[in-house]
């Protein structure tokens, strides 16, 4: 009885140091990042109220009316050249999970969102070095299809939502231009979800089942391989978006501007500028989102 005894009192001894050994291990350093954006029109800062000549293939004059955007699963490239995910603050209305929310426009002088800007996606990565950025502009498809009205900030304003199965805008670009003074638009989001089905009666059954995938996701992965966050900003620069496009005309019996469906010409130059495939158009690299200093 006496060796038992003991040996309980051993065993719980060893537990307990080995308890304490445990919580005794330091976790693993980390460090604040804060990635910096910035909102353009051909390298001029976007405001509010503001005209600009000389956008697109025939030099129009854009004036602004909303400049706004989702990021997601945002990742640092460190020394290795090993991505590293940033873990999110989950700060309200910014930030939720791995999706953060930048805005430029203040709801003023002609612009149609609200007060509140933000120009910053915050969040730790481990502690260490690092040379470079990945994101994904966009919403994950798995927070992409459900109630907004029930979603978290900043996953639930309805001015950057379609419908259930089609999603969110994930980024909402409005302006009127010379020739389009009624404005013209860039709402880029997920198409091809069933949506159809949808909006022409397909029942309350097909409402209600979750899409299972997208034939046209229409996320662009960024990569701005020599970004260094202490020094670094990213631009999104509306006037390189619109490039190669004629922002005073329109194609007939669509609406104005491109919502990124496949029947609609005037999204051509506008995926190419954001890398995504648009049909059978040839697919370009990646310009609207630039790093400055």
């Amino acid at each position: 009885m006496k060796l038992h005894t003991t040996l309980i009192v051993s065993l719980t001894s060893l537990c307990v140091l080995n308890a304490c050994a445990a919580r005794q291990q330091p976790e693993a350093e980390t460090q604040a990042v804060k990635i910096r954006f910035n909102a353009a029109v051909n390298g001029a800062p976007f405001v509010c109220g503001k005209t600009y000549p000389g956008v697109g293939a025939k030099a129009s004059t854009l004036t602004p009316r909303d400049f706004r955007f989702y990021v997601s699963h945002v990742s640092l490239i460190d020394t290795q050249g090993h991505k590293v995910p940033v873990r999110l603050n989950q700060e309200t209305p910014w930030q939720h999970q791995n999706v953060a929310l930048l805005d430029f426009e203040n709801g003023s002088a002609g612009c149609e969102g609200n007060l509140e800007t933000n120009d910053v996606v915050t969040g730790t990565v481990p502690a260490g070095q690092y040379k470079g950025l990945r994101f994904e502009l966009g919403v994950p498809f798995e927070l992409n299809h459900q109630d907004v009205n029930r979603a978290s900030s900043p996953l639930n304003l309805t001015s950057l939502f379609w419908i259930w199965r089609v999603g969110y805008k994930f980024a909402r670009l409005d302006f009127a231009s010379s020739g389009q003074p009624q404005g013209y638009t860039v709402h880029l989001g997920s198409t091809g979800c069933g949506e159809s089905a949808m909006m022409h009666g397909g029942g309350d059954s097909i409402a209600r089942k979750a899409p299972i995938s997208c034939s046209e996701p229409n996320r662009p992965d960024v990569f701005l391989k020599d970004f260094d966050p202490n020094t670094h900003h990213v631009t999104a620069d509306l006037g390189v978006l619109l490039a190669e496009s004629d922002i005073d005309l329109n194609q007939p019996e669509t609406p104005a501007g491109c919502m990124s469906t496949l029947d609609d010409s005037d999204c051509v130059g506008i995926f190419k500028q954001l890398g995504l495939p648009f049909g059978k158009a040839p697919v370009g690299p990646q310009r609207f989102f630039r790093q400055d200093l």
